[in-house]
Formats: C-alpha cells, structure tokens, sequence
C-alpha cells in the first residue's frame, strides 16, 4: 500500500486543484553538453574534416567555445541549436599568444606568464589561449596564425626571434602582431599592423658612451649572437675603433689577458657578457689592480646578481643602461609568484607592457601609449626612457650625470 499512496495523492491533489492561468516557467529549458574524451587539440582544419566526414558529434565535442566564423563558426552555431547545446559566452578579456618554443626556449614560459600575470591583475574573467609554432618556419608560422584567426582574434602576442618577425612580415598576416622580444629597427620592413617592443640597445650604448674613454676602449664580448649584436652596434658609434676581446673560454686567465691586451689604466671596457662572466672580469679587474675609467654594459648586465657576486671595489666604476621602468606593484608581485621578475626580466617587463597594449585596443583605445606603464609609442616601437644606473650598498642607484668634458679629453690614448 505504502507503494501507491504518494501517486494516489498526487492525483487528488491535481483533481482538486483549481484552475490557474497558464504562466512560463521561471525555470530554462534543459541544456545537452557534449563530452570530449580526446586529450589532442584540434585545431580549424580538423574541425573541418570532422565535418566532412559527417562526425557531428566529435565536430561539436572538440571545437573549442569560441568565435570562430567561417563554415566552422556557423555550423557551431546551427548544430548547437539543433541539438539544444549549452553555449557559454565569454564576456572577460580574451589575448591570444604566439610562441615558438623550440626557438625561444625558456622565454616560452616567461612570455606566457607575462601575460597571465597581466590578465590576473586586472581581476575580471579572461581567456589566453598559446598557439605554439614549435619553430619559425613559414609554414608552422602562417599555420599558427590561421589558428589565431580562426579563433576570433583579431590581435595576438608574438614572441619570435629577429628572423621569425622576418619572416612573419613575409606571410603577412591580417591580425595585428605584438612582438616583445624584437626592436623595430632590426628587421627592415614590417607591415603596419606589427608593433614592436625590444629594446634599442644602440640608443644605450650612445647613453653610455658618454661615460667612456672613446680613445682607449676595450669591448668584452661572447659567441652568443646578442653579445654579437650589441657588439656589432657599439662598433657603429664608438669613433674609435675598440679592441675586440671574445671570452670562449669558460677558464680564461684574465692576467694573461690584460697584458696581452695591455689593457692598463685610463682605459674604458665595454662588458658584453652574463652577469656571472662579467662579475668574473670585474673581479680580476680589481685583483690585477687595473684602475679603468670606466666599465659600460648595456641591459644584459642589469641583474640583481651584479649585486651579489661582485664586491663593492669591482663596481665602483660600473654604468648600466637600463630602460625597465617602475611597475604597477599588484603586476609586479604576480609575476614574482609565476616566478618572474618584472623588475630586472626584460622579457617579462616588454611582455606585460605589450599584454597592456592589447587590452587597450581591445578596448577601443587606439592611443599611442600604454598608459599602465607611461610609455609611448611612435613609429609602431615603443620607446623606453633609458636611465644609467651604478651600483651602491647593493642596489641599483642612478648614476651622477657624465662630466661636462668627455672622457677622452681628460684621458688622452697612454702608450
């Protein structure tokens, strides 16, 4: 009996009722999800061969909930219909992020946390999505790209090498291109819809050069093509042609080469090399008791170790060029909890400043500045203010002006 008594006063309980005006249910009609049991992405052409092959229930599983237009978006949005599909809108900030990885090893990770740091601070939904290229081929670039479009970017983040944004401004493509990690002035041309935010180390090197011995200068270098770069720039505006010194070996004997150089005192020495070499020069430096007017690097040295490693008599002489400016302090500790430092990274401040630029446009803002960071941008380049740091008590403090006379005045070449 128990079995019946519920449905039987269910009925009473419909027939006694009286009547009531037919209202619509606050409550929605009942959604389908479809489930994607398949760990591979799959990218604008698989969707389009699960289309022609009339797997609509895999098309619909594995397209990613995005706008895509074309045949792809518009057949997700009629099998959607059809089959009364749940389709979340996503309303936050959406950047896309190109990366190379085998081309740009670590700074895969550096990049994309840059921009997820970036994204996070802002506190309003989002969605990054890393088209990866593996290498900058032609053809895994433009396939990169066609995958960006197809997934309703209309601008993306592009952390390419000098020859990828070559040849990225071969295949051209529609969307605009944000490239961190390259300077404007080193591939030629470009189409207008690239910008560009890699430093501009001959504009360092001629902020520094006022702090040299432009007759006596020595110019410490490695085998690494930035070393070469920086190198092969500071040729271009020292007058005087320096002495080239490439330190291949990991155990160089620096009394050695001081004399075989005869580098003495007066002299000026530009420091092309990682924090951990050039801490190592200016050490022997001091060891060999060689009292030079002045030691120059560039970005490459502006490095919380250049205030641990060296001593305090080794950096007494030492000018760094930077251009990383103050950040925003929330951007800054996210960062540092995805393990990146926008404080000294240049890859992560260029990064995040680049991110700050997208979500301008992608919130009609079309001003040539990115207001987070202060900075401008002309030309399709954005210009960094660059400051010349020295070190004291182990920080990084800004250095006195250089002296009205230049250098080479007051220290004439010694034989």
């Amino acid at each position: 009996m128990k079995k019946w008594l519920i449905p039987i006063l269910a009925s009473v309980a419909l027939c006694a009722a009286p009547s009531q005006p037919k209202l619509f249910s606050p409550i929605g009609a009942a959604t389908n999800e479809v489930i994607n049991l398949s760990p591979l992405p799959c990218n604008a052409y698989c969707l389009e061969r699960l289309l022609d092959e009339e797997k609509y229930f895999s098309f619909l599983a594995r397209y990613e909930k995005v706008d895509l237009g074309g045949r792809v978006g518009a057949e997700y949005q009629r099998l959607s219909a059809l089959f009364n599909l749940a389709m979340p809108q996503i309303n936050g900030e959406r950047i896309a992020v190109l990366i190379p990885s085998e081309s740009i090893g670590r700074y895969s990770i550096i990049v994309a946390n840059s921009v997820g740091a970036y994204l996070l601070s802002k506190g309003k939904p989002f969605e990054m999505r890393v088209f990866d290229s593996v290498d900058e081929k032609p053809d895994n670039l433009d396939r990169a790209v066609k995958e960006i479009e197809a997934a309703g970017f209309n601008r993306a983040l592009a952390a390419l090498t000098i020859d990828g944004a070559r040849t990225m401004s071969a295949i051209q493509p529609w969307i605009e291109l944000y490239i961190p990690t390259v300077n404007r002035n080193e591939i030629g041309y470009a189409p207008e819809n690239f910008y560009f935010g890699g430093i501009d180390y001959p504009r360092q090197l001629e902020e520094l050069s006022r702090y040299a011995n432009r007759f006596r200068t020595f110019v410490f270098d490695e085998p690494s093509a930035l070393s070469q770069k920086i190198t092969a720039a500071a040729d271009a505006i020292l007058p005087t042609p320096a002495s080239h010194i490439t330190l291949n070996n990991p155990r160089v004997n620096f009394s050695q080469l001081f004399k075989a150089q005869k580098i003495g005192a007066g002299a000026s020495i530009l420091l092309n090399t990682q924090p951990v070499r050039t801490s190592m020069a200016l050490s022997q430096i001091t060891f060999n008791d060689i009292r030079i007017a002045s030691a120059l690097s560039t970005q490459l040295n502006y490095n919380p170790l250049l205030l641990t490693l060296p001593q305090a008599d080794d950096v007494k002489n030492l000018y760094i060029a930077s251009a990383i400016g103050p950040g925003n302090m929330t951007l800054r500790d996210l960062n540092q909890l995805l393990r990146n430092d926008l404080r000294f990274d240049w890859t992560a401040y260029a990064s995040s400043a680049m991110a700050a630029m997208i979500s301008q446009r992608n919130g009609g803002d079309y001003a040539p500045r990115v207001e987070l960071f202060g900075l401008e941008m002309e030309d399709n380049q954005i210009q960094y203010p660059i400051k010349i740091y020295q070190i004291k008590n182990a920080r990084f403090v800004l250095a006195p002006p250089p002296p009205e006379r230049p250098l080479n005045e007051m220290l004439p070449p010694q034989n």
